[in-house]
C-alpha cells in the first residue's frame, strides 16, 4: 500500500474492537485513514471508545447525515463531518483499499 489512504466504511453497529485495531495498525505504519459511517454504523457517533480515533492523527471521520435522522440521531459530534453519500465516493476514490465492516 506503500503509505496508501486505506477506506473504512462501517454499515453496522458491531466489531468495534477490530476497526480500532486496524485504524491504529495503518497509524502505526504511517497509513491515512478515512472512516465513513452509513446505516447503523452512525451509532458510533455516540460511542466513547470508538471516537477516541479522532485523536489519532491521520484520521478521518464522515458519517451519512441522512442515515443519523433516519435512526435518530439529530446531535452533531465535534471532529466528524456529517455528509451525504458523495463523502463515501470521495473515500473510495482516494483509497488504496477499502474495507467495509
Amino acid at each position: 500500500m506503500a503509505n496508501g489512504m486505506l477506506g473504512i466504511m462501517v454499515t453496522k453497529y458491531e466489531n468495534l474492537e477490530h476497526i480500532t485495531g486496524v485504524v491504529k495498525a495503518a497509524h502505526a505504519v504511517g497509513h491515512p485513514v478515512v472512516i465513513f459511517l452509513t446505516d447503523e454504523g452512525v451509532r458510533f457517533t455516540r460511542d466513547p471508545k470508538f471516537l477516541e480515533l479522532l485523536s489519532i492523527p491521520g484520521v478521518e471521520l464522515s458519517c451519512c447525515d441522512h442515515s443519523c435522522e433516519r435512526i435518530g440521531i439529530h446531535d452533531k459530534t465535534e471532529g466528524i463531518t456529517y455528509g451525504s453519500q458523495y463523502n463515501n465516493a470521495g473515500m473510495l476514490h482516494d483509497s488504496t483499499r477499502v474495507l467495509v465492516f
